[in-house]
């Protein structure tokens, strides 16, 4: 039966048993053949079924008796099924062996026609001078399901890897840049003399440093535990500590910002340094957005929504976006900056998803861009934990 086909697990080229040693154990034989938990299905030199054991009926579908007297063809699919009779008398005209006492991993089709992979072994059989072949069928569904996702999880583990490092070179960026950005300031204003000045914008920088620490430990956390920290917070007060880390910066760029902090109820479930670098990035995103403008207003807001959420926006007066670009521009490695990573923005909606809340952009009716996010306040997020 040169059947389907596979490897050395089904090895059984010993001598064969005559058929008078086979009576003698013909109730152990059936049990063993009826309780395997293989398919075992015998077959004459034509190829025609003559037993189908109850481990091969659950293989294939089949019922014993709709299979018994039919070629063993109807349990392969092509290019098997036209095969097999060649391979089939090749070996008895021959004794070259392809599949028997070989074992190959081939496939069977089930009777629904849908195709399966299998380990195959082929025993001959010699009684009574009559040849017979005997098949041993084991079902590798499971495995090969298992070595897929084994695959598909290294996949992940490699995807993961590299988000993680395209992200953390953006996160890590802001403040680094920020700290160059201060240390910049820092020196003109020693040049000149301004000494009133530098204290603050040094110590602005070394918030910047303090915020590399709080990512990298923030990363840290999270591959350690596999999750994120939350606890509660009052998003005004971070809104406006976020805002601080770029003031400098957007002074500089001759930005004038105005920070609203309006809504009353603002107590939230977060991670701090997350929810900071979003509004870091869409602030600095801002400042970037109208470095060409003439007019050049930022303006971060709060308010309560339906007194279950609480929205932030983050308003500039630049060119604003064009519909093309706005269509995808929370996806990776889009960009509207002529060096950046295009990171900045997908990471940030991640961030506020991950928060139960959600990140969108709309054009500002006075001139400019709308990026806003809104946030479940601490009551409403406890209500989606325990939905």
């Amino acid at each position: 039966m040169a059947l389907i086909q596979q490897p050395e697990r089904y090895s059984l080229m010993r001598p064969s048993p005559s058929l008078s040693q086979v009576h003698l154990h013909e109730p152990l034989l059936a049990a063993l053949v009826d309780n395997a938990l293989d398919g075992i299905i015998t077959i004459d030199e034509a190829g025609t079924i003559l037993s189908f054991n109850p481990a091969a009926v659950a293989l294939f579908g089949y019922a014993a008796d709709e299979v018994i007297g039919r070629n063993i063809r109807v349990l392969m699919p092509e290019p098997y099924r036209s095969r097999h009779d060649d391979y089939l008398s090749h070996y008895l005209r021959t004794g070259e062996a392809k599949i028997i006492g070989i074992g190959r991993q081939v496939e069977g089709q089930r009777r629904d026609g849908s195709v399966f992979p299998i380990e195959l072994g082929v025993a001959a059989v010699e009684a009574e001078g009559e040849r017979y072949f005997v098949g041993f069928i084991h079902d590798l569904s499971e495995r090969r399901r298992f070595e897929a996702r084994m695959h598909d999880l290294h996949a992940d583990r490699l995807d993961i890897i590299e988000n993680m490092t395209v992200g953390l070179a953006h996160e890590l960026k802001q403040p680094l840049s920020g700290i160059n950005a201060y240390l910049h300031i820092a020196s003109r204003l020693l040049k000149k003399g301004d000494l009133t000045e530098i204290e603050q914008v040094l110590d602005n920088a070394s918030k910047q440093v303090f915020r590399v620490s709080e990512i990298v430990d923030n990363l840290r956390q999270f591959i350690a535990r596999g999750e994120t920290i939350k606890s509660l917070h009052h998003l005004n007060e971070v809104v406006r500590t976020s805002c601080e880390f770029t003031d400098s910066i957007a002074k500089e760029c001759g930005v004038a910002t105005a920070v609203n902090l309006d809504a009353q109820t603002d107590q939230v479930l977060i991670n701090r340094i997350q929810i900071q670098q979003v509004v870091v990035n869409l602030k600095r995103n801002a400042i970037d957005a109208m470095e060409n403008c003439e007019r050049r207003e930022l303006v971060v807001s709060t308010r309560l929504i339906d007194d279950n959420e609480i929205r932030v926006d983050v308003a500039d007066t630049g060119s604003g976006i064009s519909e093309a670009i706005k269509a995808k521009l929370f996806e990776v490695f889009t960009t509207t900056k002529p060096h950046g990573l295009g990171v900045g923005l997908s990471i940030s909606r991640s961030i506020i998803n991950a928060h139960h809340g959600r990140l969108w952009v709309e054009p500002n009716p006075g001139g400019g861009t709308i990026f806003s996010f809104v946030l479940p306040l601490a009551k409403q997020h406890q209500k989606l934990a325990e939905a």
